[in-house]
């Protein structure tokens, strides 16, 4: 099997320079994804700048698969194998199904990586040393990104290009809108948000949000027109994690999270700066209900989402 090295080499992001290789044990096609036939095949990434991270890192991965001879499941695992230069640690990872387009199912998980779990400073390997059993499955070199305190490091903002799969962050997202890292309570002058949020058709098209801060829209467009009442998304939990959800609102909202099985669990109302913080109690995917009380105009909202544990 051939091996490919894809180096991206001094990524700016805000202040930071990010350094990262890639390598997969595969065949890379067109789009830059990496197949591998056989569930033994390898893949790693290394990154070199992570010192001023923050103590939590999120660690994201994306991984397409094809070849299913039954319905793909709702879910698959991954082990992810972290080392540095003085310890390492191996993780089983659960990815949810996430889009499914011309054969191909994507999977998408999420894990929080505690720097004092591996002894952390700049340097950190992830490894992926085999995947599913029975089906093909790939990556791309902007599969795996890493947030912290500071903005995304490693990878490229989007992955195959004009008519590839998506990003790796939020599928089907339009371009990053800014790269801002300071939060801020004030409405008046929020912070300088990244990413916008697309329209899904119900809570099982919701699209799967990273860390990090979102630009959203609600309300009656105009004449003609029908009104955008409410914005539905999903986010990967373990058991233990802490999520932070604040939003920012010039119009009176309602915000709601429901546990993977549907059923409510927080909830807030109201304008200004809105806040939800939350320890999930089972591992899932958890969905989040934005919608407004009354039809007013169309007006923009800002979403923050954080995770710890």
């Amino acid at each position: 099997m051939r091996g490919i090295w894809v180096v991206l080499l001094s990524l700016a992001v805000g202040m930071a320079l990010a350094g990262a290789e890639f390598f997969g044990s595969g065949v890379m096609d067109a789009s830059g994804w990496v197949w591998i036939s056989r569930a033994k095949g390898k893949v790693q990434w290394q990154f070199y700048d992570l010192a001023n991270a923050g103590q939590y890192l999120s660690v994201e991965i994306l991984c397409a698969t094809r070849g299913w001879l039954t319905p793909p499941p709702p879910s698959i695992w991954l082990t992810l194998h972290f080392s540095t230069f003085c310890s390492s640690m191996d993780r089983r990872v659960e990815l949810w199904r996430a889009e499914e387009r011309a054969g191909v199912v994507l999977y998408f998980g999420q894990y929080i990586l505690a720097r004092r779990d591996l002894d952390l400073g700049a340097y950190l390997r992830v490894e992926i040393p085999g995947g599913p059993s029975g089906v093909e499955w790939a990556v791309h070199p902007a599969s795996l990104r890493i947030r912290g305190a500071s903005p995304v490091y490693a990878g490229s903002s989007a992955m195959g290009g004009a008519g590839g799969m998506g990003g790796p962050l939020v599928l089907n997202s339009p371009q990053t809108l800014g790269s801002g890292s300071t939060a801020t309570g004030d409405v008046k002058n929020p912070p300088a948000w990244e990413k916008s949020i697309y329209e899904c058709e119900d809570m099982h098209d919701a699209p799967f949000l990273s860390p990090g801060k979102y630009t959203g829209e609600l309300g009656w467009p105009g004449p003609g027109e029908l009104v955008d009442a409410q914005d539905w998304l999903r986010v990967n939990l373990n058991s233990g994690h802490l999520l932070c959800l604040q939003v920012f609102s010039p119009q009176i909202l309602h915000v709601r999270l429901l546990d993977p099985s549907g059923k409510e669990v927080g909830w807030v109302s109201g304008s200004g700066q809105l806040g939800i913080v939350y320890q999930a109690p089972v591992r899932g995917a958890y969905w989040v209900c934005i919608s407004i009380a009354q039809g007013v105009p169309r007006f923009t909202y800002k979403l923050e989402l954080s995770l710890s544990r």
